[in-house]
């Protein structure tokens, strides 16, 4: 059973990369283009669980699910990307196949009081305790329209807020988030 994930997993990537380019954001959609340019002005209203770099060098958006084992990944070795330098701000995707169910949990996480603890719980497996609002609901729908928007149908996806935007799907790791931001070959 594990040998099927592994031989799907090219396949998943291949039909990533036609969609949403590991180079460059380039899409013949305008509203792609238009949300990447706006989101300086649309993420804070987001409220993106963020967890800062004491010596920051680069944001990252990452848009993540909570089912999502490689998402689980990059929010466990939280500190070794902030100790690259990397500010890593989460916002969640609610894909299709379960949608409700991920609008829910998340919603959970939002609505809490510490959201970076109750992130780093729920991407272990363990919701907090609270339950979701629907104003907390609200903003995982929100965060994950943005992620239509941009075209985003893989998860984890990083966003490195530079200028000119880079994108890197799945979950690198902090060097090579590095290597790619300078330009390097991953």
């Amino acid at each position: 059973m594990k040998v099927i994930p592994l031989i799907a997993l090219p396949v998943v990537w291949a039909m990533s990369f036609n969609v949403f380019s590991a180079d460059a954001p380039a899409s013949t959609d305008d509203s792609t283009a238009e949300a990447l340019k706006d989101l300086d002005r649309t993420l804070p209203e987001l409220t993106p669980v963020t967890f800062t770099a004491a010596d920051e060098k680069h944001k990252v958006l990452v848009f993540i699910d909570n089912q999502c084992s490689f998402c689980s990944q990059v929010v466990k070795n939280i500190k070794s990307y902030n100790d690259a330098g990397l500010t890593m701000s989460f916002l969640t995707v609610a894909p299709p196949s379960i949608r409700d169910s991920v609008i829910e949990d998340m919603g959970r996480v939002w609505c809490s009081d510490d959201r970076q603890k109750s992130l780093q719980g729920a991407m272990a497996g363990f919701l907090p305790n609270n339950d979701t609002s629907a104003s907390c609901s609200d903003e995982v729908v929100k965060q994950s329209a943005l992620a239509e928007r941009l075209g985003i149908q893989l998860t984890p996806t990083m966003i490195v807020l530079d200028n000119p935007p880079k994108v890197i799907l799945g979950s690198a790791k902090p060097d090579a988030i590095l290597e790619k931001i300078s330009g390097k070959a991953l």
